[in-house]
């Protein structure tokens, strides 16, 4: 269910030794943290989970109407959805999990928040005061959409091979087969970063920059050779470009030879530190 932000911008750097509770203070931070850059596919999940679970009557809601069984499942998946954001930007805030370490506290973080939530909006579509002996049986059916969702955002939001110096000969020169693709000019400068638009490839060398028809997924498949790094899922930055490491609120990007700027992903930071990058 989470979300890690995507889209940076260089912001002023926070005082010397502030806290980062003190960052979170604020209501557009915390309204970041809920909405998150990619709330499009965020929420977008959560209504299609939504629409599953109205139409196949999940639980027991086939009694109700399609309309308000609909809201229904709406106001859970909605509701989950914002405790997850939550727990899993103040998991990657404040620790340094590995992938299943942070799926597992996340569900034992949020299943109880979610289950009260189901829960009481229960209660309400049935217009009863909610009784505590049956909020046990929540819990089940809370657990299993809960590891569907965050099943679904992880398949959604994996990330895609990053590419290291793999050139198994001396002669061969790095990247060869993507450097056949770069117009002619383009082909023997050093290649910086790749950038995503669309389905076409902004190619950022010594030369200048070029743009190409293809996807970065493929492109970083022919980059043997090139030491490098997917640091977002929009960028490929190789590791010689790289002049300098911005931090700023929390938020990570290289500054890179030509004067750019690639923003680093959180889903990215952990394996980046694990190859020194950071």
């Amino acid at each position: 269910m989470r979300e890690s932000p995507d889209l940076i911008r260089e912001n002023t750097p926070p005082a010397t030794g502030a806290s980062p509770m003190a960052r979170l203070k604020t209501p557009i931070a915390w309204l970041k943290i809920i909405v998150g850059p990619d709330w499009m596919r965020t929420y977008g999940i959560a209504t299609g989970m939504a629409l599953v679970l109205c139409f196949t009557g999940a639980n027991g809601t086939n009694a109700l109407p399609l309309a308000p069984r609909f809201l229904y499942w709406l106001s859970l998946m909605a509701g989950g959805t914002i405790i997850a954001q939550i727990a899993g930007r103040l998991l990657d805030r404040y620790t340094n999990l590995n992938l299943w370490q942070t799926i597992t506290v996340m569900m034992l973080c949020i299943t109880p928040l979610i289950t009260i939530l189901a829960w009481l909006v229960t209660a309400g579509v049935n217009h009863r005061a909610p009784q505590v002996e049956t909020l046990i049986v929540y819990i089940p059916p809370v657990l299993v959409i809960s590891l569907a969702m965050t099943g679904l955002h992880v398949l959604v939001s994996r990330q895609p091979v990053q590419s290291h110096a793999f050139a198994t000969a001396q002669t061969l020169e790095p990247g060869v087969a993507f450097r056949e693709r770069l117009p002619f000019k383009h082909r023997h400068a050093d290649i910086f970063a790749l950038a995503a638009e669309d389905h076409y490839l902004r190619v950022h060398t010594s030369a200048g920059e070029t743009l190409i028809l293809m996807r970065l997924y493929d492109a970083i498949r022919e980059l043997d050779g090139i030491e490098g790094s997917q640091v977002h899922r929009s960028w490929w930055v190789a590791k010689d470009a790289i002049a300098d490491v911005i931090r700023s609120d929390g938020r990570i990007s290289f500054s890179l030879k030509g004067g750019l700027s690639a923003p680093v992903s959180r889903s990215y930071q952990k394996a980046l530190k694990q190859d020194g990058w950071l």
